[in-house]
């Protein structure tokens, strides 16, 4: 980086290019809102949520990239807190939590 003086103030010429990772994508604010909003379950029962890829993927916005789909770490993420996904009756892939 070089530093020229230009009209009474600095400016920073940065020739490096800045590697985007799929990780640029996941936004750890969000993953805490829902572990603030929802305790993790290991089974449906009454009064339980269920959140299918596409309702997570939509809950995130976790919009699928030329690096990746986020969604994937996010998912991972959960998991590493409790959330895991399971299987429903109709054996679509799920997690199951309740509200706190």
């Amino acid at each position: 980086m070089a530093k020229k003086k230009k009209q009474d103030f600095d400016v920073v010429e940065n020739n490096e290019q800045t590697q985007v990772t799929l990780d640029d994508f996941v936004i750890p604010a969000k993953i805490e809102a829902f572990c603030n909003q929802y305790a993790p379950q290991d089974h449906w029962s009454e009064g339980c949520d269920m959140f299918t890829d596409y309702q997570l993927r939509s809950y995130f916005k976790a919009v699928v990239t030329p690096l990746g789909d986020p969604l994937a770490l996010y998912i991972a993420e959960l998991g590493y807190r409790g959330f895991r996904m399971k299987t429903d009756e109709s054996g679509e892939p799920v997690i199951y939590c309740k509200p706190k």
